[in-house]
Parts: structure tokens; C-alpha cells; sequence
């Protein structure tokens, strides 16, 4: 019974998406076990609600340099780099073992920015409508992912707390860069929370990504694939530092 209440709780969770109230506790109803979240994450990939409005970038895998988007009600055209440099983020997360699932209770948005230099230079005095656009044509863009967000790991009654699923919860900031290199496991938190962006970068907007059985960005892996959908996120600041709980080294 207790496992099927976590479990509802937790679907509901990834319906409504209700802020995580307090920090992470045996107690503390917004946080699962490994398994919890493994039942929930089916549920959601195979009856869940897609994203609402993702960018059509299917073309991208197919040979295309651009995908047409709107950003506050201009249309643009977005280099398909950003999209096969994210889906190449994500397949290396999964590969490090840093995330399990795309969806809110695992890893399921991230945070963009760009040098402190070159927004001072490039970006600060343009219109907003064209400040993200530009963004996603720089090499110098990175993007700040949380994973494990709702990952129970204090659990003394709960066999399932393990060395892998504390390895998945300490490896769970996640930088990863536009210019092809690999991504970097940032340094826990203390306290397990999320880290800032690094200091010298600016925060700027977002995106938000879930795998569904209907999403069309595939990522192969060896022994299987997972497709998402992307969405980009314009209301977040990408968590400038200092604003987050500690500032992570690039």
C-alpha cells in the first residue's frame, strides 16, 4: 500500500508539476525511491501527457541545417547543432549513469548561458526576441542540467538505497558544451542540492525535454534508445550565479 500511495503521489507530481516544497527527507512526501520512479517513469512514457508545443526539429536528423521555431511571436531559424549537441548531452548523461529517466523526477529541463564576456559584447543590448536565437548559433553556449531532482537516497528502512543510486543522486549537475566536447560531472553539493551556472558565465533561458512514447528526437544507445521531445523554456534566467545553492567550476 505504501508503494502504491509514493507511486500516485509521484504520478501526480509529474502531471501537475507542483513545486518541491522543503529538502530532501525520509519524511518528505515529494521525494521516491529508485523504484518509485522507475514505475512512474513507465507510466509516463506510455500514457503521460506529451510536451505542449515542442520545437519541430525532426528534420534535423535527416540533413537539415535549420528548423524553423517562434520566440515571443517572431519566427526564426534555429541551427540544428543545438538540437544534435543536446540529444549528444543527453545520450552521454544516460551513458555516465548521472540520469535514468526524462521526465520531472529525474532529469527533464535545463539551464542555458554564455560567457559573461561575450554577453557583455554580443548580447545584453539586443531586443529579447533575438537575444536566445543568437544564443543557440554560439559554440561558447553550455547548458546546466539537474537530474535525480526527486531521488530519494535517506531511506534506512529501504534496501534499495545502494551505491549506484547514490552515485546517480551525487552525479546529478551535469555542464554540457555546444562546441562538442564532452560533458563534465560537476562536484556534488554538500547538501545534494542543485549547483549555478559557473561564475563566469550569464544564465539566460532554458529548455525542457520528456521522453514519450510518441516523442521524435531519437537517441540510440547500445543495447537501446529513448526518443524525447525539446521545448524551449523562456521564462527561467538559467540560474545567473550566484542565484543558485553554490556556483559550479567549468
Amino acid at each position: 500500500m505504501m508503494l502504491a500511495a509514493a507511486i500516485l503521489t509521484a504520478l501526480w507530481l509529474v502531471v501537475t508539476h507542483v513545486p518541491v516544497p522543503g529538502a530532501q527527507s525520509n519524511l518528505n512526501p515529494w521525494y521516491f525511491t529508485a523504484k518509485e520512479i522507475q514505475i512512474a517513469y513507465r507510466y509516463q512514457h506510455n500514457f503521460g501527457k506529451g510536451l505542449n508545443q515542442p520545437l519541430k526539429a525532426s528534420s534535423c536528423l535527416f540533413g537539415a541545417a535549420y528548423f524553423g521555431a517562434e520566440i515571443y511571436g517572431e519566427k526564426h531559424r534555429l541551427p540544428c547543432r543545438f538540437i544534435k549537441q543536446t540529444l549528444r548531452h543527453l545520450k552521454e548523461i544516460l551513458q555516465a549513469g548521472a540520469a535514468r529517466y526524462f521526465f520531472p523526477l529525474d532529469l527533464n529541463h535545463a539551464h542555458l548561458a554564455i560567457p559573461r564576456s561575450s554577453w557583455r559584447e554580443n548580447y545584453e543590448s539586443l531586443p529579447s526576441s533575438q537575444i536566445l536565437p543568437a544564443m543557440l548559433n554560439d559554440p561558447k553556449l553550455v547548458a546546466l542540467y539537474h537530474s535525480a531532482e526527486h531521488l530519494k537516497t535517506v531511506d534506512s528502512k529501504n534496501s534499495e538505497i545502494t551505491p549506484a543510486v547514490r552515485q546517480w543522486r551525487n552525479k546529478r549537475n551535469i555542464l554540457g558544451f555546444y562546441d562538442g566536447r564532452p560533458i563534465k560531472i560537476l562536484p556534488p553539493h554538500p547538501e545534494g542540492a542543485g549547483v549555478s551556472v559557473p561564475a563566469n558565465y550569464w544564465g539566460y533561458c532554458g529548455f525542457e525535454f520528456l521522453a514519450t512514447h510518441k516523442s521524435n528526437l531519437p537517441i540510440i544507445l547500445e543495447k537501446s534508445s529513448v526518443a524525447v521531445d525539446i521545448k524551449l523554456d523562456l521564462g527561467g534566467d538559467g540560474l545567473s550565479g550566484p542565484t543558485g545553492s553554490t556556483t559550479a567550476s567549468p
